[in-house]
């Protein structure tokens, strides 16, 4: 066994210094094996995905590669698959590639049947036919299906199968969570960063060592640097040797019973002039309760510093002024912290009475006294196959042409004297022309100045005899 292992090395490295590949009598010359020898080792390579065939006249030519075993992929690769022949018709394929717009058997099928559609554009197509010649590749792919959209990590790599054939196989990884989940990720560091940004604190994160990872505006220009000049450098104040053991000591502390600690010292500025300021580091813990790192916020102390030193040496019954004055201020920036919480919060309901306006199962819309409509939700304009652009232009008397002028100037006189909501049975006109009946839920409401016709309307479909 060890020889011929060793001459099937020497096999490899002939065939890898001729780049125009070698046939049997060739490398049987070269090694001086028997021909029936060298045809059993190349096939032995073949089979395992090492050497690729070619045929130029009547000779068979050998050339280096670097194919997969089909037996190996099948037992290794857990996740949806196609395997193609070197012809690109599907040979072999798993079970779940329902989920992904493709049914039934496709053994057999080529690139271009409708049935492959959901998976194989034009683009995949060419991957393919690289692949069958020995060039692997890797791509992203989104499914059309909107109601089920899914994000895939394609890998298409060449293949050899039992028989010795090329091929090459279509590998799927479903990466829809973790897009979905990075997606998130991405919006809240956004949101982070909006907040962080808007602060006239110093605001960092770092690691457990004091490497920046996330700085604020107020902390670049603090330091007097651009953020790439600071985020994967380490940070520690310009203080004094006291105070920089007092901050490590006070960085021991933190644990998650005892998540922040604060402090304030004496530091040197960029500038060279001394200032005070405080800092509270907070702690990032992971799941299982390891320290990850500090999120930290800090603001210049120097005027308080000042003021109360100033007030100290003039009289010391001031000393109870400075403090009331500092306390003032803490209250100020809680206050102004709530009121960014406050608002944060609003825009977030906002978001979500937007969201569910739009996904109402019921078509809605607003109307303003002089008839224009002032606002339409996303079932309103697939119903009455309208776009958002093209429905904002609309009126009353458009959408619904029973009303007329003396009828909808009637409506708002009346208004005060109808219950809250009326019901009728009523018509709509689509774009199309189409007149539709629908049930109306018809209500006047007031926000502020603004008094607004609302229409609820649900298309009422024909019911059969029977049902």
């Amino acid at each position: 066994m060890i020889g011929n292992y060793e001459e099937i090395q020497i096999i490899k490295d002939l065939l890898r210094e001729s780049l125009q590949g070698l046939s049997i009598t060739e490398i049987s010359r070269k090694l001086h094996l028997h021909r029936t020898t060298a045809a059993k080792y190349l096939d032995m390579l073949q089979m395992k995905g090492d050497v690729d065939l070619r045929i130029m006249g009547t000779s068979k030519i050998y050339h280096l590669s670097c194919r997969i075993p089909a037996a190996v992929l099948r037992n290794f690769f857990d996740g949806p698959f196609i395997l193609f022949t070197a012809r690109l018709t599907v040979r072999e394929f798993s079970s779940e590639l329902s989920d992904y717009g493709i049914i039934g058997d496709i053994t057999g099928k080529e690139l271009t049947d409708e049935e492959l559609s959901p998976l194989i554009d034009d683009r995949m197509q060419d991957l393919l036919k690289q692949a069958v010649f020995g060039t692997p590749s890797e791509t992203e792919f989104t499914t059309q299906d909107q109601k089920d959209q899914k994000s895939l990590h394609i890998r298409i790599i060449p293949i050899v199968f039992d028989d010795g054939r090329a091929g090459c196989a279509l590998l799927i990884h479903d990466m829809t969570d973790l897009t979905i989940a990075r997606r998130e990720v991405e919006i809240c560091e956004k949101e982070i960063k909006k907040i962080s940004e808007e602060l006239n604190e110093f605001v960092f994160s770092c690691t457990p060592d004091g490497i920046l990872k996330r700085v604020n505006h107020a902390f670049c220009s603090r330091m007097d640097r651009k953020p790439e000049e600071l985020i994967g450098f380490s940070y520690e104040p310009v203080i004094s040797h006291e105070d920089l053991e007092r901050l490590s000591k006070m960085k021991q502390k933190i644990n998650q019973i005892t998540p922040s600690q604060t402090i304030s010292f004496k530091s040197i500025q960029p500038d060279g002039m001394m200032a005070f300021e405080e800092w509270t580091y907070k702690g990032i813990f992971t799941e299982n309760g390891d320290l990850s790192g500090f999120l930290v916020t800090g603001h210049d102390i120097s005027r308080e510093k000042q003021l109360e030193e100033q007030l100290n040496t003039f009289h010391a019954s001031f000393e109870a002024l400075v403090k009331q004055r500092t306390k003032e201020m803490r209250q100020a920036n809680q206050d102004l912290m709530k009121e960014i919480a406050r608002r944060e919060r609003i825009e977030r309901e906002l978001l979500m009475i937007e969201a569910a306006f739009n996904h109402a199962s019921d078509s809605i819309l607003l109307f303003e006294r002089s008839g224009k409509l002032w606002r339409a939700n996303e079932t309103s304009c697939r119903l009455l196959g309208y776009s958002k652009d093209e429905i904002s232009t609309m009126s009353v008397f458009d959408i619904n042409q029973e009303i007329t002028p003396a009828i909808w100037d009637n409506m708002w006189e009346l208004s005060e004297q109808e219950p809250e909501i009326s019901r009728v049975i009523s018509t709509h006109v689509r774009k199309d022309g189409t007149i539709i009946p629908v049930e109306v839920s018809r209500t006047f409401f007031t926000a502020g100045p603004m008094t607004l016709f609302c229409s609820i309307a649900r298309e009422i479909r024909e019911i059969t005899a029977g049902q």
